[in-house]
């Protein structure tokens, strides 16, 4: 499944909602309001629990009901038995209605902020994300306030929560507090995993103040101004390669390929309806969102799969990373 949202087969639907908009790969149910945590859980089919189970080795390759594999459990849904990975005897399950639970501390319980929520896999991973109350203003330009959190039913990673942003114009999401500015927590699934994850919020509310600084620098960002030769200057700066061909013939793919991506950002930078408005244009704050309206928009993929892992984890979140590094010099 290359898109890599859960399929149901309980109800029949891929396990995602949003609110109001169909997200890029077109699956899942979409409502006109934001969602309380009940209808966020229950519309994006979060509503499974999963259990730890110990695992016995096969004898002549049957299975062995006898003596169990040391420190190794696996993972399963309750609802249908799926398999979704292999943990230690220290790994502590964290719910999903326990994910949506960090919440309430930090907005009252049952308000409707919820605006997307998701299973991907066999459900081995979930996000959500909530809109916080309080909004941006950059350089006249509203940018909401989100909190994303993420949780992983496989041992492949940490409960993560991290403060980001969408600019409502092109509904990009940008990553605030970037570089050296602290957005997210991360609890590791060993013994108190709950308790920490309700305390998260203390920390959240510490992070809160970072992006009042974020606000500051995306405002000093809008009333930098830079000419043609600064912005393409800006983009060849944070597209350049970081690798080093070994090969005449790779030499010039690479450079062909360079070429290629920054006169694609550099003609989305000046043409694009995103980037002309007062805000954007001819500004570092213009510069910035090209570049990640280029991953959003413009960059090819393989797969929706290459292309959310790209803009999560991959190059893609590297390359807005570092856009947002060279911008801060440029201010």
């Amino acid at each position: 499944m290359a898109h890599l949202i859960n399929y149901d087969e309980r109800k029949g639907t891929h396990s995602f909602a949003s609110h109001s908009e169909k997200a890029w790969h077109g699956l899942g149910q979409v409502v006109e309001n934001a969602m309380t945590a009940e209808e966020a859980i229950n519309l994006a089919n979060l509503d499974y629990e999963v259990y730890k189970t110990t695992i016995h080795p096969l004898v002549d390759g049957m299975p062995n009901n006898g003596e169990a594999i040391d420190d190794k459990f696996a993972i399963m849904r309750k609802d249908n038995d799926a398999y979704l990975g292999l943990v230690g005897s220290r790994y502590e399950i964290v719910q999903n209605r326990d994910a949506f639970g960090f919440f309430d501390a930090i907005v009252d319980s049952g308000e409707a902020i919820f605006e997307t929520a998701g299973a991907l896999g066999k459900g081995e991973r979930i996000f959500v994300t909530a809109k916080l109350p309080d909004d941006m203003l950059v350089g006249g330009e509203v940018c909401n306030k989100y909190i994303i959190l993420t949780n992983s039913h496989d041992g492949s990673s940490s409960i993560i929560a991290g403060l980001t942003t969408t600019r409502i114009v092109c509904n990009n999401t940008l990553q605030a507090a970037l570089g050296n500015l602290s957005n997210k927590v991360s609890i590791q699934h060993r013994s108190g995993a709950k308790d920490r994850l309700a305390e998260a919020h203390k920390v959240m509310n510490i992070a809160s103040a970072y992006m009042t600084e974020v606000e500051q620098i995306f405002n000093k960002m809008t009333e930098k101004k830079i000419d043609d030769g600064q912005l393409k200057k800006y983009i060849m700066e944070v597209m350049k390669p970081n690798v080093k061909a070994q090969t005449k013939e790779e030499e010039e793919k690479i450079s062909a390929r360079f070429k290629n991506q920054v006169d694609s950002i550099y003609n989305f930078a000046l043409t694009h309806p995103t980037q002309t408005t007062d805000a954007a244009k001819s500004t570092v704050w213009g510069a910035y969102n090209s570049i990640s309206g280029y991953y959003n928009y413009i960059a090819k993929y393989r797969s929706d799969e290459d292309k959310f892992k790209s803009q999560m984890f991959g190059n893609g979140n590297v390359k807005i990373n570092k856009g947002f590094k060279e911008a801060l010099i440029l201010i």
